[in-house]
């Protein structure tokens, strides 16, 4: 099983980044909406000295989508990042990056 984490850099094209994802067999990705170091720390930065402005577009929100897919080889899954990567590059802007991590899944028990 593969972990796929794609880090787009623009969250303003979600929809397009998901059918890509589908469009090569990842599954229904979730969307997960993150905030940068920076602009977590700008927060926390005090308005009235201007330095706000020193940390500047980091309040832009990022969109990582995770999927999970099912077993396949190494080789499998690192000419599927490449592909998807590929396309990606070729936005105007480029879209992001892609990864896939390899999961240790754990027996799933209930609580009852």
């Amino acid at each position: 099983m593969y972990l796929f984490l794609a880090f787009l850099d623009h969250a303003d094209q979600p929809e397009r980044a998901i059918r890509r994802l589908r469009d090569f067999g990842i599954p229904e990705p979730l969307v997960v909406r993150a905030r940068s170091a920076a602009a977590t720390l700008s927060a926390e930065v005090p308005v009235f000295a201007g330095l706000r402005s020193l940390a500047l577009g980091a309040d832009e929100d990022r969109l990582v989508l995770v999927s999970l897919l099912p077993a396949q080889s190494a080789e499998e899954v690192e000419r599927l990042v490449q592909r998807v990567q590929l396309e990606m590059d070729a936005d105007d802007p480029p879209m992001g990056r892609l990864v896939a991590l390899p999961v240790i899944a754990a027996p799933m028990h209930r609580r009852e």
